[in-house]
């Protein structure tokens, strides 16, 4: 029959193929609603005939409203075998390019809305009714409006095959979403009225994230995963009544809308849910072998309960999935997504209701961690038994390793190897309390035992503790891991990791009672305690300070303070005795530290330089060196958050204490007084001690100490020296130590200056003195008596070498010197009268400027010689100099200039002045055998000054010795002076000239010559010795025509008429050729005079002269007074005799005054030092001859003059011939004459005698000649 069949279809397709109205007519009635197409194409297949319906149009069922459907194309196929065989259909209809709408409702019940054309807005229901038909859509759009989700998205199937056979529906397809990646497979079989059905869908190597993406899945989104996937669905009356879900998945992460991420590395397994009304079952099967059954009933209802039971059931693939759950804290939410948390349930049973809540909790578990998230702990490798019913559940963890991390709270995971307690977890009204018991812990440098409650109020508010803690020992670094760090202050934590170093913490005790909420009970509305006994602790209390060592103490915090007791400790060897810490508020950090103690000077010099207190001059106090001891206390208040602004007030008693700076050249001993200390600097004053074996006092400044900002180190000491003692050590300023002899008040001052520049800090050295009782050994107007004041003040840069000294004295004079610094820069200095400071230097040597009003123009000459041959460095460079007073030699000459120039290899110096006026010139190089020249026009020796008489009682000056030079002989240079207009006093001698030169042991002067009308002197010899002891020997030779004429040019008026004179000194003096004083002579002086003349003598005159000069003094006078014997002149043939000169005295044994009257003949002694007679006198008249006077003056010129003078001053004459002999004693101002008596002896009559009469007796001369 079917066979028939077909063969009658295959004969009637082309007349069914020409009759297009005839199948649509069939098909409406088939479909239940009007079909048509614009054309027909047929064509014959083994199983049945196909046709191909172009412009296809499907009507909506009457009474339903609605567009038709129009299809451009649909193939028909007639399989005759769905008459015989079930699973195959007579129609089968294949379509392409249309769109089917689906919706989901916000109760999650599916609906078709309709199918139509791609792009187009007709839609309409799929109604099969009773037809058995399959039906092929390729390339079909599939819109779904998800109300859940609120979100659009479109599905492409391709193919979907749909069958209809009675009731129900088949549908298989293969599906991938637009946009997406990823094809999945679906099949499902359903009611034609939804009521019921299967589905099933799976994807196999699935790019979860691709496949999802841009799909709202209800705030969830799929941010990675692949592997494979199967859903099997029933649902009843439109409702999914059971899920079943088989999985294999590799790196899974979702991500809620909240934030919170889960990723999962790996998952599988099987899970089941079923629900039926408000009841649902879940089976959980995992690969890994865990088992989760879990029974919800009544869920939502007062009538609900809970049962799980659970076994071998792994924690890290399922926890995590908690933390999507909406409704959670977020840090809760983050926590359990992103903690990994891990674990294993070796088996759990929970039972539940709703009425009288946790009926049983019994559990066990291992190796249960996660990590800490935000504030919420981490834990690790923890095994424990759980149980609960619905009063409460306790927790019981054996000993264990464990490790606890709350990096929010704490830094440092507490790594315990030890951990055992019991946990109990109840509920109130008001909070979940946590109770702890027994909870011995153990980890790295510490362990302990706590007890206690912790309250979580319902409202979320901060937890309550209520705990105690104690610890029988802890290493104190260990204590840092335990700062609260989210309840405590940075600056207070920093201090405090910083100020615990190392140590032990024992007896430790903890106590906390109160809500965080309220922390740090500001107002006792709790209590925080600790208390510890700290032993060894190393304490570094602020940045910068010294750390403390070694202390021993006792600790207490209380609520937010802090405060230490110490009985003992040391920093850098500093012993501290007491010490009391505070810090009132931790989280204002501010450390109040009350320290006492004492140590070696030496150790609290390098706490100081180690500290903020003087840090900075560090540099400079590691130059002192101090022993001896101290004791000292301070107070601290420092701010940790800001170490620089602290406060400090200390102070400190020094006890024989030696201080030593060698780079100072500094060294006192005994010290012992108080200082003080602050933030911003060091002083010790009075500090009283020894220094150059003197008493002496000390002040010592550190930074802001001394009182200026910019110095930064000063030190003052005070004390009577002598100026050698304090240049000890300063071999550049010896010179100055001989030129000051005596004792006197000094103040020296030494400071350090920050520099203005980037340059070196500024050493300053300066010192100032009265100088009472200090003789300073310089040339006028620079000399000073020991017994008057002359104020100083010096100032000098340090080191000395090439630095500036400048000196003030009184007002007489200024100084500025740059100190000498090797070969390379000499001593270079400008000194000038007055009391302004030159500001300029010469290259080397001293310039002298300004007016004087007394200068020793002498002294400063043997000065300058002397400091250029001893190569000092105090050899002049220029000098311009007005004075009214200079003294030379001695002598006073009025109003003196004198300049002073370098020139080439020579220092040109002038002279001009009423007295005295030429020019000298001195070669700066090879003066040693060039010599020093002078031409001087006029040279006009003054007056020798009249001692005043000494005033009783007064002691008479110290004479200095006049060996003792300062000048070494042999280092002087030749000397080449010529004067044209030479005088001494009233002696004018014409022209001089002086010539010398160097030797081995001194100085030879080989001419000394005078030339005049009225005398003629040369003189030669030798100056030999050291500067402290030297010695002059000259043989001088002076003649003269007329002896009167001689007389005069010395200034002696009317004592001789005519006599013609040779003498000759041969001596030797101590000092130099100008010390030329015949009480100081050894040698020999021998006079010749010839045919002359005595006058009468002078009224008032007393005696005549026996008298000396030389070259700085006028001549000495001795007179020998022979009034009562002769009182008329006396003429003479010759004078002769010798001399000899030693031990201050003039000795002679053959004196003889031979006159045509009478011979004179004269012995004994001279005293030229004590000025004293003690001589013998003898007249022998001639015969028949009157006696007239007898004197005879032989008077030396300068440098080499001697003469002899006497005088007889004539009585009422003699009638007889008679020797007279007479004593002469007394001194030179009041001689004694006493007569000896006459004797029958007669001299010989001379051949003058014959020829003149005796002159007539005079008036006595004046003394003092």
């Amino acid at each position: 029959m079917l066979a028939l069949s077909a063969a009658l279809a295959q004969v009637l397709l082309p007349l069914l193929a020409n009759h297009p109205q005839w199948v649509a007519a069939e098909l409406s009635n088939r479909f239940h609603r009007q079909v048509s197409f614009a054309s027909l194409e047929g064509g014959w297949e083994p199983s049945g005939p196909r046709f191909i319906m172009h412009d296809f149009v499907v009507a909506q069922e009457e009474g339903v409203a609605g567009s038709p459907l129009h299809v451009p194309e649909v193939d028909l196929k007639l399989d005759f075998g769905g008459w015989l065989f079930p699973s195959r259909h007579l129609l089968n209809l294949q379509a392409r390019g249309l769109e089917l709408d689906l919706s989901r409702d916000l109760e999650g019940g599916w609906h078709i809305n309709g199918l139509g054309v791609a792009g187009g807005s007709q839609r309409q229901t799929i109604s099969f009714g009773r037809l058995s038909v399959e039906l092929w859509l390729d390339n079909l759009r599939v819109n779904i409006n998800d109300a859940r989700f609120n979100q659009p998205y479109t599905l492409l199937a391709d193919p979907l095959r749909i069958t209809h056979q009675g009731n129900h529906i088949r549908v298989g397809a293969r599906l991938h979403r637009v946009g997406a990646h990823g094809d999945l497979q679906a099949a499902g079989r359903f009611r034609d009225d939804g009521a019921s059905g299967q589905f099933w869908f799976a994807t196999q190597n699935a790019d979860l994230h691709g496949m999802l993406a841009g799909v709202d899945l209800g705030g969830y989104t799929v941010d990675s995963g692949n592997g494979n996937l199967a859903v099997w669905m029933d649902w009843r009356q439109g409702k999914i009544v059971r899920d079943l879900l088989q999985f294999n998945l590799r790196d899974l992460a979702v991500t809620y809308s909240s934030g919170v991420k889960v990723s999962v590395p790996a998952w599988s397994g099987l899970a089941e849910l079923a629900g039926h009304d408000n009841s649902y079952t879940v089976h959980w099967a995992g690969a890994d072998g865990s088992v989760l059954l879990a029974e919800a009933d009544a869920f939502g209802t007062p009538q609900a309960k809970l049962d799980v039971m659970a076994s071998n059931l792994q924690l890290a693939p399922i926890v995590p999935w908690l933390g999507l759950k909406p409704g959670l804290s977020p840090g809760i939410a983050q926590w359990l997504a992103s903690g990994q948390p891990h674990g294993h349930v070796q088996h759990a049973v929970v039972h539940w209701d709703a009425v009288d809540g946790l009926q049983r909790l019994d559990g066990t578990f291992d190796n249960l961690g996660i990590t800490s998230v935000g504030k919420l702990p981490g834990v690790d490798q923890l095994h424990g038994e759980v149980r609960g019913d619905a009063e409460a559940i306790s927790l019981e963890l054996p000993e264990q390793p464990v490790s606890i991390t709350m990096p929010h709270t704490f830094r440092q995971p507490f790594v315990m190897s030890h951990l055992a307690g019991d946990f109990a977890f109840w509920r109130d009204d008001d909070a979940t309390h946590i109770g702890i018991a027994h909870l011995d812990f153990e980890g790295h440098d510490y362990s302990g035992n706590a007890q206690g409650e912790i309250q979580l109020p319902h409202d979320g508010g901060r937890p309550f503790l209520d705990i105690y803690a104690s610890m029988p020992h802890a290493n104190v670094t260990a204590a840092k891991w335990f700062w609260p760090i989210d309840s405590m202050h940075p600056s207070a934590i920093a201090w405090l990791d910083q100020a615990f170093v190392s140590g032990s913490m024992d007896n430790v005790a903890i106590l906390i009672r109160g809500s965080l909420a309220n922390w740090p009970f500001h107002h006792n509305e709790g209590r925080f305690e600790a208390r510890a006994e700290l032993n060894d602790l190393t304490l570094s209390y602020g940045k910068n300070w010294p750390v403390a060592e070694h202390i021993q103490a006792v600790a207490n915090f209380i609520d937010a303070g802090m405060l230490v007791q110490a009985s003992s400790g040391d920093s850098l060897g500093v012993k501290v005795s007491n010490a009391i810490a505070v810090i009132p508020e931790l989280a204002h950090t501010t450390l109040d530290l009350n320290l006492s103690g004492n140590g070696n000077a030496s150790d609290l010099l390098n706490f100081v330089s180690k500290s903020p207190i003087a840090s900075k001059q560090a540099d400079i106090l590691a130059n002192l060196q101090l022993g001896g001891t101290g004791s000292f206390d301070f107070h601290l208040s420092l701010p940790t958050h800001d170490t620089n602004d602290f406060l400090l007030d200390g102070t400190v008693q020094f006890k024989d204490v030696d201080l030593a700076a060698p780079q100072w050249n500094l060294q006192l001993s005994k010290l012992n007084g108080p200082a003080t200390f602050d933030g911003h600097g060091f002083r010790a004053a009075p500090l009283t001690g020894g220094f150059r074996g003197e008493p002496s006092q000390l002040d010592l400044a550190i930074a802001q100490a001394t009182g200026d900002p910019n110095t930064v180190f000063s030190a003052t000491l005070s004390g009577n020296y002598t100026v050698p003692e304090l240049l000890q050590g300063y071999p550049e300023l010896k010179w100055l130590g001989n030129i000051a002899s005596g004792r006197s008040l000094f103040t020296i001052g030494y400071q350090i200056a920050h520099a203005s520049d980037v340059g070196a800090d500024v050493q300053t050295l300066s010192i100032d003195s009265p100088l009472s009782g200090v003789g300073l050994n310089f040339p006028v107007p620079l000399n000073k008596p020991a017994d008057t004041t002359m104020p100083l003040h010096a100032t000098m840069g340090l080191p000395t070498t090439g630095n500036t000294l400048q000196v003030a004295l009184g007002s007489v004079v200024r100084g500025r010197l740059r100190l000498p610094a090797g070969d390379q820069s000499p001593l270079a200095a400008t000194f000038a009268f007055g009391d302004q400071m030159p500001d300029t230097l010469p290259v080397q040597g001293i310039r002298i400027r300004g007016d004087a009003s007394e200068l020793d123009v002498t002294g400063w000459v043997k000065q300058s010689i002397g400091g250029s041959t001893a190569n000092n460095g105090l050899s002049l460079e220029t000098i311009d100099v007005s004075t009214e007073h200079a003294e030379m030699f001695g002598r006073d000459f009025d109003h003196m200039h004198i300049t002073a120039a370098p020139k080439v290899d020579t220092l040109e110096l002038d002279v001009d002045s009423k007295s005295v006026a030429g020019h000298f010139s001195v070669p700066t190089k090879g003066l040693g055998k060039q010599g020093i020249t002078a031409r001087l026009q006029r040279m006009y020796w003054p007056k020798e000054p009249t001692s005043p008489p000494k005033k009783p009682g007064v002691a008479p000056a110290r004479v200095a010795d006049p060996a003792n030079t300062g000048m070494d002989p042999a280092g002087m240079p030749p000397l080449h002076i010529w004067i044209h207009d030479l005088r001494l006093d009233e002696a004018k001698l014409g022209e001089a000239r002086l010539e010398t030169w160097p030797t081995a042991t001194g100085m030879h002067l080989d001419e000394l010559s005078t030339h005049s009308k009225s005398v003629q002197i040369n003189a030669s010899g030798d100056w030999n010795g050291t500067p402290t002891k030297s010695s002059t020997h000259l043989r001088v030779d002076f003649s003269a025509d007329n002896m009167g004429d001689m007389l005069k040019t010395f200034g002696y008026e009317d004592l001789f008429e005519g006599g013609k004179t040779n003498a000759e000194l041969n001596a030797t003096w101590p000092g130099g050729p100008w010390a030329f004083e015949l009480g100081n002579m050894d040698g020999n002086l021998k006079v010749d005079v010839t045919h002359g003349r005595i006058p009468k003598a002078s009224p008032g005159m007393t005696g005549r002269l026996f008298g000396l000069a030389s070259i700085v003094e006028f001549p000495r006078r001795l007179s020998l007074d022979f009034g009562d014997v002769f009182g008329k002149g006396f003429g003479f043939d010759s004078i002769t005799g010798d001399f000899g000169l030693k031990d201050g005295n003039a000795i002679t044994h053959n004196l003889k005054i031979q006159g045509p009257a009478a011979e004179i003949r004269i012995t004994g002694r001279t005293g030229l030092r004590a000025k004293d007679y003690d001589q013998e006198v003898v007249v022998l008249p001639h015969v028949g001859s009157g006696l007239p006077v007898v004197g005879a003056v032989i008077a030396g010129p300068i440098g080499v003059a001697a003469g002899l003078a006497v005088q007889g001053v004539l009585g009422k004459g003699l009638s007889h011939v008679a020797t007279q002999r007479y004593h002469v004693g007394g001194t030179w101002d009041k001689p004694v004459m006493t007569s000896g008596g006459a004797s029958a002896e007669a001299a010989p009559t001379s051949a003058a005698s014959s020829e003149k009469p005796a002159a007539a007796a005079s008036a006595p001369a004046p003394a003092g000649l």
